[in-house]
């Protein structure tokens, strides 16, 4: 992959370190609104093209690849320019802001016959598939609870009524989006959508979600999905089952540093020293951000639309639950039509 980047800042950058640490992917150009932006962050990274129009990004050759870090309301209008410059496109989560806009994406792709991906760590883990593995052992699900609470930086200005993208509407922006979708991937892609599901919020000066709870309904079972930013508590997930339960720490659910067996009964874990603990049944990942990386590159250079098609199945049913819930919470964005 020969990559271009739309976007500057921390998650960029963490993207950056993804492509330097995976063979046969390379950053070969970057993009900002203004040219001397882009400019000064294509030497921070050692880039030689930089651009300050998308379209002339998507006119150079040497890019097959683009990856779009913009703020969540301007991910389907620029992948959907990607797409129909016949470039490979990994978006960053949330997909987009409403599920038609990801339905059309999907449809683009698979017309231009090129490669589409979410990025969202999660779900290309080694550890998550430890936990997903894990499964059969725990018996008949019970109960599971996910919490990625992050009291945002951003927050301090929101309660002085100063609005940032993070917590504004026209960016598509709240808790459910930027954070829960963590939780809702982890969630479905190890048990599908739900047969039913509710978001309850708590609902800022200018109607956004600065917090909330999605309460997802399967068959047996019940999962909490709690996703905060304007508030902190240990990232952690818990999957409890009728013979025991399976314990996610030390970090969120799109880094998943820490997996543990925990036992029906007996001495709880020591996560502090969960690594030297015979119920610990992870394993030491590298960067996180590496693993997406590395599988996109592997899909593409095998030609492999079937992989693809199947995760973007996935991200798909994400969208489906995050765009509904939020409409029924009455949490509404500008590019909401129906």
């Amino acid at each position: 992959m020969k990559i271009g980047t739309i976007g500057r800042g921390a998650i960029v950058d963490r993207f950056i370190k993804a492509i330097s640490m995976t063979d046969h992917v390379e950053l070969v150009a970057v993009y900002s609104r203004k040219l001397d932006d882009a400019k000064a962050y294509a030497a921070q990274h050692q880039v030689d093209a930089y651009y300050d129009s998308i379209d002339a990004m998507l006119a150079d050759e040497t890019v097959d690849t683009v990856y779009v870090a913009s703020p969540n309301s301007l991910h389907y209008e620029q992948s959907l320019q990607a797409l129909h410059a016949k470039k490979n496109v990994i978006c960053e989560k949330p997909f987009t802001s409403t599920l038609a806009e990801t339905e059309h994406l999907i449809a683009v792709a698979k017309a231009n016959n090129v490669f589409l991906f979410e990025a969202i760590t999660t779900i290309h883990l080694p550890n998550y598939e430890v936990v997903r593995n894990q499964l059969p052992n725990l018996g008949n699900m019970k109960m599971a609870t996910l919490n990625f609470s992050q009291y945002s930086s951003r927050y301090d200005k929101y309660k002085d009524q100063i609005v940032t993208n993070a917590f504004d509407p026209n960016f598509s922006g709240g808790a459910l989006m930027d954070i829960n979708i963590y939780n809702i991937h982890f969630v479905m892609g190890l048990f599908g959508k739900p047969e039913s599901y509710t978001y309850y919020p708590n609902i800022g000066f200018n109607g956004i979600d600065t917090s909330g709870t999605l309460i997802m309904r399967y068959d047996t079972f019940t999962v909490n999905c709690i996703g905060c930013k304007d508030c902190s508590s240990d990232y952690f997930t818990l999957l409890q089952g009728d013979n025991g339960s399976v314990k996610v720490s030390g970090g969120s659910t799109g880094v998943c540093p820490i997996v543990e067996k925990v036992p029906l009964k007996g001495d709880q874990i020591d996560v502090a020293n969960a690594q030297d603990n015979p119920n610990c049944i992870g394993v030491n990942q590298h960067f996180h951000m590496a693993y997406e990386v590395d599988n996109f590159q592997k899909i593409i250079e095998a030609n492999d639309f079937e992989a693809c098609y199947k995760l973007l199945d996935h991200t798909r049913d994400v969208m489906d639950v995050v765009y509904h819930a939020r409409l029924a919470a009455g949490i509404t964005f500008p590019v909401d039509k129906d």
